[in-house]
């Protein structure tokens, strides 16, 4: 009964994964060594050879060649990528995936023969069902008059002529080029084999891993290690609990990092990952950013090797990486863990890292060295920051460690900063009050003389509402009906004088009170963090335009940050008689609330 309750209640999935990868299938690795006993059929339903040299051929042979080998180690290798087969009889294979991959190899392979060995020596055999009809074809590509009309054998031709001018022309500057290369692609190059035992249809795998070129990613490759080794003596019905148990949790780890907001929290990079349970194991294994595709797999599939003759071993390494990600779980969940480390990664620090920062210390000690990286981050005197003097980046991080230290100093306060929002709508930095006409150009003035004219009417200029527009302006008073009527001719194109513009921007900058110089427009106390659309819509609006907006947009539930807000509010502003207005007063006191809350 609990077998049956367990089973029906996993994610379609998870079955669906337990399946492809039951534990009949076989997952290994093997050099081309290895495979030149063997024989390959390409069935009809996939398509002929048609690997580009520039794109495909060539970087395989440089790949194989620049690849630089620890010979000391006799466990390293160059990693290709998978082959995907299922076994016809005794050294006999259908080739599901990596038929344009082998065919290279197969070329190469039969270069040497032509060119190196008196004897030929063995290579593998690809018959291929329909599309080349001779099975002699390697005995036809080298000459361009026998391949006929056939593409394939046209391509096969192409790929053959430049691997033969490829070797020449490497052989001029190192004579022994073909002895090491022919040794290395032997011995030290090896495949991802993968060997379909079941039932599935080889159709249904190969459409699976051809539809839109997806290829196999190191997360399914090492769930394939976990659902298809066992390295204990368990009987049949617990090995499929075991399988079952293991598919369900890894479901549960991804469907975690598929939220934003604790993907964002530990990765600021939500395209580099189809599947998010591979970051964990690309960090679990320290994976070097210019390391080979399938570095990860190959650390995990050693690991298996290693301790496959441990009676838990599968348990050891599945209970390391759930301990691993729950690490993070833990993190997300502690208020000011999540901040301090959220920043930390938002400003350019490794996850990996701050990890590290945290072994063998009490939870409270971790807190107090984040504080004290956070703290290192930005420069010790935040007044002399200016927006125009190559300092953009050093605001940028003092305004968001300042929104961050003011959530977690307020331990009433519930909410989070949600990285995930501070990433995908692109925070950057904008004047508090707006700076001159000067910078507002070209299209810019239509934004921004249309959200001048939204603050006086409460409507959005457009073509449809044009009257209600006009009959709102007439209900003003005479200066703010002035305004508006000048808006609209600019808005509505009517009027493109520069020097029309820069009276009425003068004139509408004398009305918000904004004819008063700051003391500095680009410092720091003039900047705060503001999304880029609104940015961009809002550039040189007056406080009050922008204040509107702001509560606007908070009204209907968009994300603003906690200090852009309290700015637009002034609450850091002592003297509350001008709340519609920006002065050198509230400047200062904004100024000195940074301060403080950085030190």
């Amino acid at each position: 009964m609990q077998k049956w309750l367990l089973i029906h209640t996993l994610p379609y999935f998870t079955l669906h994964i337990i399946q492809l990868f039951r534990m009949s299938n076989i997952l290994n690795i093997k050099s081309i060594s290895e495979l030149l006993k063997c024989g390959f059929n390409i069935p009809s339903y996939q398509r002929g050879y048609r690997w580009q040299i520039e794109y495909q051929v060539k970087p395989l042979l440089e790949d194989i060649w620049t690849y630089e080998i620890d010979y000391s180690n006799p466990n390293a290798f160059y990693c290709l990528q998978p082959i995907v087969v299922k076994k016809v009889e005794e050294n006999n294979y259908e080739l599901i995936d990596g038929q344009q991959r082998l065919t290279t190899i197969l070329l190469v392979l039969y270069y040497f023969n032509q060119t190196e060995f008196k004897t030929p020596k063995r290579i593998y055999h690809m018959h291929f069902e329909t599309r080349l009809a001779q099975e002699n074809f390697l005995d036809i590509i080298s000459d361009k008059n026998q391949t006929g009309e056939n593409i394939d054998l046209f391509h096969l031709h192409e790929a053959y002529k430049f691997i033969a001018s490829w070797f020449e022309e490497k052989e001029e500057t190192n004579p022994a080029i073909k002895s090491n290369f022919y040794d290395k692609l032997i011995n030290k190059a090896k495949v991802i084999w993968y060997e379909v035992n079941d039932s599935s249809s080889v159709i249904d795998i190969f459409t699976r891993l051809n539809i839109g070129k997806i290829p196999l990613t190191n997360s399914e490759l090492i769930k394939a290690l976990f659902l298809s080794k066992s390295s204990s003596p368990l009987d049949k019905e617990n090995k499929t609990l075991k399988q079952l148990s293991i598919a369900a949790e890894w479901d549960r780890i991804e469907q975690t990092l598929q939220n934003p907001e604790f993907w964002y929290f530990i990765c600021p990079e939500p395209d580099k990952y189809d599947t998010r349970i591979e970051y964990i194991f690309d960090l679990m294994k320290e994976k070097p950013a210019d390391a080979e595709n399938y570095f990860t797999f190959y650390k995990f599939y050693k690991e298996f090797e290693q301790q496959k003759s441990k009676p838990r071993a599968i348990d050891d390494i599945w209970i390391s990486i759930k301990q691993y990600f729950l690490t993070f779980d833990e993190w997300f969940h502690d208020r000011e863990l999540y901040h301090l480390i959220g920043y930390l990664i938002a400003t350019g620090k490794n996850i990996d890292a701050v990890k590290k920062v945290s072994n063998n210390v009490s939870k409270l000690k971790f807190k107090e060295q984040l504080r004290t990286i956070a703290r290192k981050t930005v420069v010790k005197d935040v007044t002399e920051l200016n927006f125009d003097n190559g300092s953009r980046k050093e605001i940028r991080k003092v305004l968001l460690l300042f929104n961050v230290l003011t959530i977690i100093n307020n331990e009433k306060c519930s909410v989070r900063f949600p990285f995930n929002h501070y990433y995908q709508q692109r925070w950057d930095i904008e004047h508090i009050r707006s700076q001159t006409s000067k910078d507002v150009t070209g299209k810019d003035k239509l934004n921004w003389a249309n959200t001048v004219l939204q603050y006086f009417t409460g409507l959005e200029f457009d073509w449809t509402n044009e009257v209600a527009i006009l009959n709102h302006c007439n209900s003003l008073p005479d200066t703010e009906k002035e305004y508006c009527h000048q808006l609209l001719h600019i808005v509505k194109k009517e009027d493109e004088d520069d020097s029309i513009f820069g009276s009425l921007y003068d004139k509408l900058a004398q009305y918000f009170r904004e004819n008063d110089d700051l003391e500095d427009i680009d410092n720091i106390s003039n900047l705060t963090l503001l999304d880029e659309t609104t940015n961009r819509m809002y550039k040189n609006a007056f406080f009050p335009v922008k204040r509107s907006h702001i509560i606007n947009q908070e009204k209907q539930g968009v994300f603003i940050p906690i200090c852009t807000k309290n700015v637009f509010l002034k609450a850091y502003s002592r003297k509350l008689g001008e709340v519609m207005y920006w002065n050198n007063n509230d400047a200062n006191d904004y100024l000195t609330e940074i301060e403080n809350t950085i030190q």
